[in-house]
């Protein structure tokens, strides 16, 4: 599941018409307001009031957030053409036979002047079904989630290798400047591999909704002339 936020709310329905006009797109529009205290909205995450026995559902990154001044900048400059995202799992064990059959997982909005809830509903049953034939096969996007994450290992090892990539990700445009001085400016308190984490998830967005650029951050990390990023990318490419 992917919750986005954007001012231009017009701009926001037209990008997911373009990205996404293959998939039937679900999820309710609303509005809101900031609590200028905050300056951002975080999904929160945890103990529910329903059962939500065999099932999962996290963020890929934490704290799971949408700046303010991120979602102002989107439909209003021409380099910012994806819109601020959060990306959350959500997966059941079929194979528990107390797996509940309906999912109904609440996410509270932290940050906002008046509170609010992403309500989830899932089915087992449907998951189930819309699963059927493929269960055995190979999955390229778990392949390219896996490759992506044995990336964000490494570079997490590294600052210098990191600034190199991420400079060279700044200079075509993949991530823009606003991005580049949050990961070395704006959280210079925060460890690499917290900083790694926001880059990577920057990274993933930019796959999962313009595949095109995937060949110009393959090529980025292959001009670093090392073994391991040169074989992540081959890896990335293949999958």
């Amino acid at each position: 599941m992917r919750f986005a936020a954007a001012k231009d709310l017009n701009a926001l329905v037209q990008f997911l018409k373009k990205e996404y006009h293959k998939l039937e797109i679900s999820g309710q529009a609303f509005s809101f307001q900031f609590d200028p205290r905050f300056g951002c909205l975080e999904l929160v995450f945890g103990p529910q009031d329903e059962p939500i026995t065999g099932w999962t559902v996290s963020p890929e990154i934490e704290p799971c957030q949408i700046k303010e001044r991120e979602m102002n900048k989107f439909g209003s400059e021409i380099n910012n053409t994806i819109p601020p995202s959060c990306l959350v799992s959500i997966y059941a064990d079929s194979s528990r036979p107390d797996t509940v059959h309906v999912l109904k997982y609440a996410i509270p909005l932290k940050g906002l002047l008046e509170p609010m809830k992403i309500k989830v509903n899932r089915s087992l049953k449907e998951l189930l079904a819309h699963s059927v034939g493929t269960k055995d096969g190979p999955n390229p996007q778990n392949d390219i989630k896996k490759h992506i994450n044995d990336l964000k290992r490494f570079l997490s090892t590294s600052e210098a290798k990191f600034r190199d990539i991420a400079n060279g990700c700044k200079e075509v445009q993949i991530i823009d400047s606003s991005q580049y001085d949050e990961l070395f400016d704006g959280m210079n308190n925060q460890s690499l591999s917290k900083r790694v984490e926001l880059f990577i998830g920057n990274i993933s967005l930019l796959i999962e909704l313009c595949p095109d650029y995937i060949s110009t951050f393959l090529s980025i990390l292959r001009e670093q002339d090392h073994v391991v990023l040169s074989t992540l990318a081959d890896r990335i490419a293949a999958s």
